[in-house]
């Protein structure tokens, strides 16, 4: 084999392994954001929609234009 052979196949041998670690690293980082837990969002949902009805109430209050 010559030189231009080697080289080759030592490059592509390179590349490969270079292939190897980016794909280890995305399954890393994909087992780790699969981990994560989503927070509890369910005290908001009641927050907002005890505010919901006060904003309507005060739409009510202030659509008199008596009281104006």
């Amino acid at each position: 084999m010559d030189i231009k052979v080697i080289g080759a196949v030592l490059g592509l041998l390179v590349t490969f392994g270079g292939l190897f670690v980016q794909v280890g690293q995305i399954m890393t980082r994909l087992d780790i954001v699969e981990q994560r837990n989503i927070p509890d969002i369910s005290n908001l949902e009641k927050e907002i929609s005890v505010l919901k009805s006060q904003v309507e109430d005060l739409k009510e209050k202030n659509s008199n234009p008596l009281i104006r």
